[in-house]
């Protein structure tokens, strides 16, 4: 994998903060909240069926982590959590993203060059490749890049310069561009907003462009989507079938998709593998 010094630059490792893991009950809480954005203790008590103590003590953890914040009486998403669409993605079906990471980490061979996308489920992945040794891994995704600095000197990991999208810290311009056209990894990971029976779609041009820019160069793509994506939406198709060589997937896909992508690799996870 060609690694030019303009191209990219070093994560520092003391700089990284662990996604915090939820519970299933906490994720339901983001979810209530995304709905309704101030509720009392007692209501949010109520609507998941449990004791006002039960929902004070995974309030008061989420609180430690940033998620939410409280005020007398009641409760809200962090301010940070409203303004950023990625964290609340982050935060949102943890468990499945955790178990679609951990099987793509063991598709992925120590000292492999790989791609990882600027989604949500790619930080996921990153995680996932702690454990993991040798790899060289370019992201344009500060985020992602955060997540692989956690594992030390374990891996080399590659970002692009230029300019920062705050909204999801991605490196979104030209730049970035160039860096995917530059390397040849031997996997491109990536997730999309949706899975059609046309290919996969997203929303954001720039994201769409920049899966464009690496599968030329990609030996090998992994999609990772979980079954919410069978039914989304999308505007953009960033891959044709003919470019995917593994989906990963936490369930069975419905006929009309499992016929167009009849040619691409299907990894189911076992939804019996839960955190």
């Amino acid at each position: 994998m060609p690694s030019p010094a303009h191209a990219y630059c070093l994560w520092p490792p003391d700089t990284m903060h662990m996604t915090p893991v939820l519970s299933v009950r906490q994720e339901r809480i983001i979810e209530i909240l995304k709905a309704t954005p101030t509720i009392t203790t007692h209501e949010l008590a109520l609507r998941l069926g449990v004791s006002g103590e039960t929902v004070r003590r995974e309030l008061q953890a989420m609180e430690g982590d940033g998620i939410v914040q409280k005020f007398h009486g009641g409760v809200s998403l962090h301010r940070d959590m409203q303004e950023s669409p990625f964290q609340l993605r982050l935060h949102t079906n943890v468990g499945v993203k955790r178990r679609l990471a951990r099987q793509v980490s063991s598709l992925l061979p120590d000292g492999a060059s790989l791609m990882l996308d600027n989604s949500s489920t790619a930080c996921y992945v990153a995680q996932a490749l702690a454990e993991r040794r040798g790899m060289t891994v370019a992201t344009p995704s500060l985020e992602v890049g955060r997540a692989l600095a956690h594992s030390g000197e374990r891996h080399t990991v590659l970002l692009p310069g230029g300019t920062l999208r705050a909204s999801d810290m991605t490196m979104a311009s030209a730049n970035a561009l160039r860096f995917a056209s530059q390397l040849h990894p031997d996997y491109f990971v990536c997730s999309v907003a949706a899975l059609s029976a046309g290919g996969c779609l997203d929303f954001d041009p720039f994201e769409a462009e920049f899966k464009q820019a690496v599968v030329t160069q990609a030996a090998k793509v992994v999609v990772v989507a979980d079954a919410s994506k069978f039914a989304a939406a999308g505007l953009i198709t960033s891959l044709p079938w003919s470019d995917v060589h593994v989906l990963v997937t936490d369930c069975p896909l419905p006929a009309d998709l499992a016929q167009a992508c009849a040619g691409v690799q299907l990894v189911v996870v076992d939804r019996a593998d839960a955190d």
